[in-house]
């Protein structure tokens, strides 16, 4: 209604149940756009006031669909001991036309699918045609939605090899995982024997400056997709130099991050995802190429997911009008 917005709660924005192929459709539009310059996208704005919690804020602006949108979130790994989330936080999305503020959404769930979404966007592209055996290491939600994204667009996907520090967290992963995608998981000692023999690598630690980092050259066997959800905090800059392809969500974010200790050592960007998207530069061209793709989240992808979200609340009647 004129003179009011849709606030959508966490419980609300999971009860619309989007699906997983529609989210990652949202975020091929949203790498599509960015590559082709319609999108307004500064970079990630940071904060970071202890080694164990950041603060950030993304923007952007997608005219395809007429819309703008601001996310304000933070993550912690304390967050764990308390039953909270990593990542929590809230998002606001505009109609462009206006500039009247829509919607005010929970963007932890949001957050968790389009990074999974990316995921999958970037193997489409990257991958080999025929993966078998994806690796995760840290089972938490990213280990979780990345497994569900990529399954979606290789349903062959047979085998799952993971690891976590936490080899509680690990056991409830695999029994989990195996009960809802039927797939077996091999619980992992450690995380060269996770990588070993994988197709697509997936890494999803904390994200935290001072991370040791253990991957390092060779560990990925010729033909492999590594992608980074956690910077490089899994990931030593040798491991990055000897891929035969280094990809990026952004790379004007990637140095901006470089500024708080992050991908230093790391290679030149082979190219943005977003533009092997629009093919307007290549990916995968060789099946024994090794590559890598870091993927640290764009606030593309949360305008045109939230998008859909305010689509389907509409749909279907849900959420909370408030006076703006």
């Amino acid at each position: 209604m004129p003179g009011t917005l849709l606030y959508l709660s966490r419980s609300e924005i999971e009860a619309l149940d989007l699906p997983m192929s529609e989210i990652i459709e949202a975020v091929n539009l949203a790498f599509h756009e960015k590559a082709l310059g319609r999108v307004e996208m500064p970079p990630k704005h940071w904060l970071e006031p202890t080694p164990r919690r950041f603060f950030s804020a993304m923007s952007s602006v997608a005219k395809a669909i007429g819309r703008a949108a601001c996310k304000w979130q933070s993550g912690s790994s304390d967050n764990l001991e308390r039953g909270l989330p990593y990542l929590t936080g809230l998002l606001i999305l505009n109609d462009l036309e206006t500039g009247l503020p829509i919607a005010v959404m929970d963007s932890t769930w949001l957050t968790a699918q389009r990074t999974a979404a990316a995921s999958a966007v970037a193997a489409r592209y990257l991958a080999v045609p025929d993966p078998r055996i994806l690796a995760v290491l840290g089972c938490g939600v990213q280990g979780r939605t990345n497994l569900a994204a990529l399954k979606s667009v290789f349903p062959q996907l047979d085998r799952v090899q993971a690891f976590d520090i936490v080899p509680e967290r690990l056991e409830q992963y695999a029994r989990e995982m195996e009960g809802r995608h039927g797939v077996p998981v091999h619980r992992a000692l450690n995380a060269r024997e996770a990588i070993d023999g994988a197709d697509i690598v997936v890494t999803a630690g904390p994200i935290e400056p001072a991370a040791i980092r253990t991957i390092g050259p060779g560990w990925l066997k010729r033909g492999a997709l590594g992608i980074a959800l956690d910077y490089d905090c899994y990931w030593q800059a040798a491991a990055f130099q000897a891929a035969d392809g280094f990809y990026t969500d952004d790379v004007a974010q990637l140095h901006h991050l470089e500024e708080y200790g992050y991908f230093r050592g790391a290679p030149p960007v082979t190219a943005e995802v977003g533009e092997v998207v629009a093919g307007l530069k290549p990916g995968r061209t060789r099946h024994d190429q090794v590559l890598i793709a870091v993927s640290m989240g764009v606030a593309a992808e949360d305008v045109l997911t939230a998008h859909r979200l305010y689509q389907a609340a509409l749909r279907q009647g849900r959420g909370i009008e408030l006076p703006l």
